[in-house]
């Protein structure tokens, strides 16, 4: 399992880029990361299958949620025109700081990605079980990550307000704050 955290800085493919941490109470509790993409080394795309899409490139951002209490985490990612490209849910072990105060999480593998039509996809099923089968996560890891995913596609992500509204109005005012400074 690694840890990651959620301010960027483990991101090896970006090469200039500046990020704004903040912990909010307001239905939803936890901390937000903004990222502001001013560079890349080279461009992160993906291969579904059926598209190539573009995760990450010059002049992109992302918002990244860490709820309190929760075992998962979540990127929103815009292009340069402030337009959802993806949102991508982490199912984790553990979601917590550590001792400089920055906030991480635990992966435990499993993934969704959720396109902007709201297209889900449940990603590295694969990469959970050869965990599991390896010994690098119990059993009770394992039910907890399908738990977790099962949870955020019946209740998380067919909620519009978190989904749409709660990331544009962060985005919002993420981009206010980079203007006025």
């Amino acid at each position: 399992m690694k840890k990651k955290y959620i301010d960027g800085s483990n991101w090896k493919w970006i090469k200039n880029y500046s990020s704004k941490l903040i912990h909010i109470d307001d239905g939803f509790c936890g901390f937000l990361s903004f990222i502001t993409i001013a560079s890349v080394h080279e461009k992160v795309m993906v291969d579904y299958g059926d598209s190539e899409l573009c995760l990450f490139n010059d002049s992109y951002k992302c918002l990244i949620f860490l709820p309190d209490n929760q075992h998962w985490c979540v990127r929103a990612l815009y292009n340069e025109f402030n337009e959802i490209v993806e949102w991508y849910f982490d199912m984790t072990k553990e979601n917590s700081i550590d001792e400089q105060g920055n906030p991480f999480f635990i992966d435990l593998y499993l993934d969704i990605a959720v396109s902007s039509d709201y297209n889900i996809r449940i990603l590295d099923e694969d990469e959970l079980k050869d965990a599991l089968v390896a010994g690098d996560i119990s059993k009770c890891d394992f039910d907890m990550a399908y738990k977790t995913c099962d949870d955020l596609i019946k209740d998380v992500i067919t909620n519009e307000d978190f989904l749409v509204t709660f990331f544009n109005r962060y985005l919002m005012l993420f981009n206010e704050y980079k203007e006025s400074n």
